[in-house]
């Protein structure tokens, strides 16, 4: 018998979770084994009560293998978990837009003078300047409710000046071919998701440049075997981010369905123990695809201001005891334009509001997929 009971692989711990310093984080680990048995972790002995077994032990490195090892008469077993530093973490959040493609169709057919003439970038550029927000808009290669299917091939590449200049908060990055069918990459094979991905992410940087395109974080409906992982970690992918690890809510055919708590609908295929780990702190490392996960706790085009603000807070006054430090806002574009059938006149409000509020708590703007949730200690 022999098991670490204070953590679980793949955990992501900061300076909450032990003792910090430049070199190391100190954490305490302890566990049980038969009583019999001698325990060591990383090579350090341990302190023994009973069956429980304790020791502190320092994590200095970005991905630490933690093996704790228990020898008796019967011989030796042993157990490795690993464990994430986020060094010199602090309190930080994202804005994640997705199945952005009618901004795009609108430079092609109303040909703005200046990009951020349009009304939806004119709108993202004054909450930066508000609240300091970073963007990350998830992209399809064309808009299928545009009549023309509008691609991204048209649009031209007049704009990509401004788009450079904005670089330090507006990011582009690939979604998917386009929004139909729901549910693409949930069963594809891996040439169909190269292909989709490579295609809109070579038009993006021609159209915005090199250093505004970056990985994207998730691919639309969040449904992706873990077999074709590789495809997206291969181009840079180091994070997923989905609302569907236990999500409460969802939209399933244009309507709103409450999920049970033993559903993980659109959460990559991740089984029910992670899944349910995500549903309390939002962060985990896979170490089998070297991926970080976050769990979005809302949508603003589904939850209302009161609701987005409550929730924050919310989440905000649980940091304490989790110890999870970032939070991530997500929405979808067509939901701000009047001739969309589900239109927001509200939507600029809820997504000030996904801004507003983490500022008020003092969280920090950052983009999820740079270092470990936008902290870069690391880098």
């Amino acid at each position: 018998m022999l098991e670490i009971t204070s953590h679980r692989n793949g955990e992501v711990l900061n300076h909450t979770h032990g003792r910090e310093s430049e070199e190391a984080l100190t954490i305490v680990v302890h566990g049980i084994a038969d009583p019999q048995s001698r325990v060591t972790v990383n090579g350090l002995p341990t302190l023994r009560h009973d069956r429980q077994f304790f020791v502190e032990l320092p994590l200095r490195e970005r991905i630490n293998r933690v093996t704790a090892c228990a020898h008796d008469k019967f011989g030796e077993r042993t157990q490795t978990i690993v464990l994430v530093w986020d060094k010199a973490s602090f309190k930080r959040y994202t804005v994640r837009i997705d199945d952005n493609s009618f901004f795009f169709t609108d430079l092609v057919k109303e040909k703005p003078a200046h990009l951020f003439d349009h009304f939806y970038l004119k709108e993202l550029k004054r909450l930066h300047k508000t609240y300091g927000s970073k963007f990350i808009l998830k992209c399809f290669y064309r808009n299928d409710h545009d009549p023309d299917k509008t691609t991204l091939s048209q649009v031209p590449d007049c704009y990509r000046g401004e788009f450079e200049e904005n670089a330090d908060w507006l990011h582009l990055a690939f979604h998917a071919l386009s929004e139909f069918p729901d549910r693409p990459y949930q069963r594809c094979s891996t040439e169909k998701l190269a292909y989709d991905y490579d295609l809109t992410t070579q038009e993006l940087k021609r159209i915005a440049g090199e250093k505004v395109c970056t990985p994207p974080t998730n691919v639309h409906w969040a449904m992706l075997p873990p077999k074709l992982y590789h495809v997206l970690h291969e181009r840079g992918t180091r994070i997923l981010t989905s609302a569907g690890f236990m999500a409460n809510r969802i939209i399933v055919d244009g309507e709103v369905q409450n999920m049970e708590d033993t559903s993980c609908d659109i959460g990559f295929f991740y089984e029910q123990d992670v899944a349910r780990y995500m549903l309390d702190r939002r962060c985990f490392y896979d170490p089998d695809h070297d991926l970080f996960l976050s769990r979005t706790f809302f949508c603003f085009n589904i939850d209302t201001p009161t609701e987005i603000e409550a929730k924050i807070r919310q989440e905000d006054a649980r940091a304490a005891e989790t110890g999870t430090e970032v939070l991530e806002a997500v929405g979808h574009e067509q939901y701000a334009y009047p001739h969309y059938k589900n239109y927001l006149s509200n939507y600029f409000e809820r997504l000030e509001t996904c801004c507003r509020v983490p500022s008020e708590l003092g969280y920090q703007p950052v983009f999820f997929q740079e270092g470990i949730f936008g902290n870069q200690a690391w880098e």
